[in-house]
Order: C-alpha cells, then sequence, then structure tokens
C-alpha cells in the first residue's frame, strides 16, 4: 500500500469511529427527553378540557342568604350571555357591579311613587351605550341584542320586580329573561 491509501484507511476508520461515537451520544440525550407527540397530546387534552368547562354555562349564579332564586318547571336552558341585573335583598347589581342598595323590597336612593328607576336606568343605557360601541369596533358582527337576564331573590316583591323590569324596558331592552332553579318539583300544599 502507498501512502495515500494508508492515509484514505486512517480517515475512513476515524470517520466511522466518529459516526459511531455521534450516534451513541444521540442515543443517550434522546432516552431521557419528552418528545413533541407527548407535549402536543397533553396540550390539547388541557385544551379540550378547558374549552368543555368554559362553554357549558355562560351565566353563573352563586346562591346565598340573600339571592336565592325561585324554583321553576321549565326545561330550557341559557344559551348565550346577556346583560344581567340582580335584585337581592340587599342591592340591585348590573352585571355583576352594584348600582344601588335595597331595604325591605324597596330602592333606597329612588322616587317610590315612580315606575322608573333613575340610577338605574342610567347605568343600563351605558351599558347598552358601551355594547353597541363594541360590536361596532368589530367588523361583520351581529347586531346588538336587546336581551336582558334579570336573577330576582324568590321573595322579591312583584312592584320591585316591574320597576326593574319597567326601567329596563326605557333604557333599550325589549326581552327579558328571568333565571330561575330549572327542573325542581312543586308540592301543592292544602
Amino acid at each position: 500500500m502507498d501512502e495515500q491509501q494508508k492515509q484514505l484507511q486512517a480517515w475512513l476508520v476515524e470517520q466511522a469511529r466518529l459516526k459511531r461515537r455521534g450516534r451513541m451520544k444521540k442515543e443517550i440525550d434522546t432516552d431521557g427527553g419528552v418528545s413533541i407527540n407527548s407535549l402536543m397530546d397533553a396540550v390539547t387534552i388541557i385544551l379540550i378540557f378547558l374549552l368543555m368547562n368554559f362553554s357549558t354555562n355562560p351565566m353563573k349564579i352563586t346562591p346565598s342568604k340573600d339571592l336565592e332564586l325561585p324554583l321553576s318547571t321549565t326545561e330550557l336552558g341559557i344559551t348565550e350571555k346577556t346583560v344581567t341585573i340582580t335584585v337581592s335583598t340587599k342591592e340591585i347589581l348590573v352585571d355583576d357591579t352594584k348600582v344601588m342598595s335595597i331595604k325591605n323590597n324597596v330602592v333606597e336612593s329612588a322616587d317610590p311613587t315612580s315606575l322608573s328607576i333613575d340610577l338605574l336606568k342610567s347605568k343600563l343605557e351605558d351599558v347598552v351605550k358601551r355594547r353597541k360601541e363594541e360590536i361596532a369596533k368589530i367588523k361583520g358582527s351581529k347586531p346588538f341584542k336587546d336581551v336582558i337576564t334579570i336573577i330576582a331573590h324568590g321573595n322579591t316583591h312583584y312592584r320591585l320586580v316591574n320597576k326593574v323590569i319597567y326601567t329596563a324596558g326605557t333604557s333599550g331592552f325589549t326581552k327579558f329573561k328571568f333565571a330561575v332553579i330549572k327542573g325542581a318539583k312543586f308540592q301543592q300544599v292544602m
């Protein structure tokens, strides 16, 4: 063998040794790691779990002694999120923001002879204006839905509920929904 063939042979042996070492190094590095497929599976499962939990009920109501919903035999469910008015035994809230106080089923800051509640009306008009502006900014969005959900304590007087409905009607809402405990069984008491 001449000198050139010996150098070529040595170079090939060295390249083979380096290639083996590279394979061994790769095998050692990948044995303890997590593959991208496992991570993608975990993220997909978490995403589906979160979507299922957040899309099941657009309205969450936390019962308390100040807000006990009336029972109903209705079978309808909530399909979309709307503006909400909550009438508890102590206060009126619009979208979970306190607007005014209530004492003995009477709004403290309103005229008792008037059917409209001025402070509630101005708050609802602000909400309608803000929602219409938000919708106008989004191209191709659906028009503002004039639906409001009333969440009232089961023992709220009719006069107070009537005032709330009238005030919401004069603020631009034409469709009303009431939150109740669904599927309750009534027993007639004699």
